[in-house]
């Protein structure tokens, strides 16, 4: 491919992977990365990146040949797999601090893990959860609306999925803002400064947490988790991996979601008003903004362990592939007028990945989103943005999607059954 019709792409200079990495963090692709996304869709499903320092990357963007790499068993989560060294990041650059927990391992590995913590997530787990948090949605509500500029992503996207999660792993609500600072460094395009400090910080108060679960246990999932004594239990550093990787993808991705709906809203004021006159339209619509506008960009990195072809693109053993699932949700060999909203549109979105790392949390990010948003819309008959479109802030790099505040100006029901 050629970047010269790109936003931000560098005509004179660089190989041509050089450029596309460019443009990947560049401004233009952080305004609006969909726009950039569906102009290397439209010229291919695969695009070579060789930046000067890392192994050479592959980012994905067709619908097809995304789901080829998430499923293919020649490609790995561990780079040493690939004849590298390992802990490499889609930032080009080598985690020192990291953490191994499910989505970094492969089967037979990543399976015993996902079955020893999958019973916290089935349905009827899931459903017994739904009664807190209704009540968590509800007093959020209530809280930011009473502002006189309500910002939403502050005030209740975030808050809602983090006091959920907490909630589910027994660590205290009191320390929700360390947590937040914390997962906001881990998921940063940039490695090193703030980000070790986080990883070293979270890491230690988990095996602290572990420690006392296991010597006064309560009702939560890493009591059950740390009382376990099956021959396969998990390490206490596997425990600590999963309670990282819960806590950092419970919150992020689920905040990212309810405020991709919220703002969504407060652009589509007839949408506000048919969710008002019927609440049972919500989970199509969560659904249909999961495959619009999703949490997440670009999948964790993966690794090429022998050549293969990903579209019409020769893929080397060693390269990092990097499936962009905002792009193959709006591909439109797949999906007819793939940027139209359409609530109700058939199932086959990658919003949650696919293949054996699908988000083992999908239905309760599902439940949260739709408890949310039920429970936010029957306390607003009007919702616009209080500032201009351009002028909001998105989440930074290739790894999360979502918008950093939502200030609003709302109009409250008045109807005394709205609460």
């Amino acid at each position: 491919m050629t970047t010269s019709n790109l936003p931000g792409g560098d005509h004179d200079e660089a190989r041509e992977g050089g450029s596309l990495r460019a443009v990947l963090e560049g401004a233009p692709f952080q305004a609006d990365p969909h726009a950039v996304l569906r102009q290397l869709t439209d010229s291919g499903a695969a695009h070579r990146c060789e930046p000067d320092g890392a192994p050479p990357q592959l980012l994905v963007t067709g619908y097809e040949a995304a789901r080829q790499v998430l499923t293919d068993p020649r490609v790995s989560k561990r780079s040493e797999r690939a004849g590298l060294e390992p802990g490499w990041l889609m930032s080009g650059v080598r985690d020192e601090v990291g953490v191994d927990y499910m989505l970094t391992v492969d089967p037979p590995e990543h399976t015993r893990l996902r079955k020893l913590v999958a019973r916290a997530f089935t349905p009827q787990k899931i459903d017994a959860l739904r009664p807190r948090t209704k009540e968590i949605a509800s007093r959020l509500a209530d809280d930011v609306l009473a502002q006189e500029t309500p910002e939403l992503v502050d005030g209740f996207a975030s808050r809602v999925p983090i006091a959920v999660i907490c909630e589910l792993l027994g660590v205290p609500l009191g320390d929700w803002d360390r947590f937040r600072w914390a997962s906001e460094q881990i998921v940063s395009p940039v490695a090193g400064g703030d980000r070790e400090e986080a990883y070293v910080w979270m890491s230690g108060y988990l095996a602290e947490l572990i420690a006392g679960k296991r010597a006064d246990p309560g009702q939560d999932l890493l009591s059950g988790l740390v009382t376990d004594t099956a021959d396969d239990r998990l390490t206490d550093a596997e425990m600590v991996g999963m309670a990282f990787l819960l806590l950092i993808a419970g919150y992020e991705t689920t905040a990212n979601l309810i405020g991709a709906v919220l703002h969504g809203l407060a652009r589509q004021p007839e949408l506000l008003k048919a969710l008002r006159a019927d609440p049972g339209l919500v989970p199509t619509v969560v659904e249909e903004f999961l495959r619009l506008d999703g949490p997440v960009l670009t999948a964790t990195e993966r690794f090429a362990t022998e050549d293969m072809q990903v579209g019409d693109v020769p893929v080397r053993r060693g390269d990092m592939l990097l499936v962009s699932l905002a792009a193959a949700n709006r591909d439109p060999a797949r999906f007819e007028e793939p940027d139209s909203f359409r609530p109700g549109r058939s199932a086959g979105h990658v919003a949650f990945g696919y293949g054996v790392h699908y988000c083992l949390g999908a239905p309760l990010a599902r439940m949260e989103a739709e408890v949310a948003i039920t429970t936010f819309v029957r306390r607003v008959e009007g919702l616009t943005l209080a500032v201009d479109e351009a002028d909001l802030e998105w989440s930074p790099g290739l790894l999360m999607h979502g918008v950093r505040r939502l200030p609003v100006s709302a109009v409250l029901s008045g109807h005394p059954n709205d609460r």
